[in-house]
């Protein structure tokens, strides 16, 4: 399979599409700079597209992907 750069992974789009291209064996690398998370955490808000924290994330991301 290809390695796939996927920009801007930890967003709404990024994350699914980082998730699916890796179970289907592509190599992946996630460049983002979180800068939503950082936004959110400094005005004390509460995301309508609410974000599960990195830790679970990748542990989602490793009982998908293996």
């Amino acid at each position: 399979m290809k390695k796939v750069v996927v920009l801007g992974g930890d967003g709404f789009c990024g994350w699914p599409t980082a998730l699916h291209l890796s179970d289907t064996g592509h190599d992946i690398v996630i460049v983002d700079n979180l800068s939503r998370r950082n936004i959110d955490n400094e005005l004390e808000v509460t995301s309508l597209t609410p974000y599960q924290p990195m830790s679970t994330r990748l542990k989602t991301w490793r009982e998908v992907s293996g």
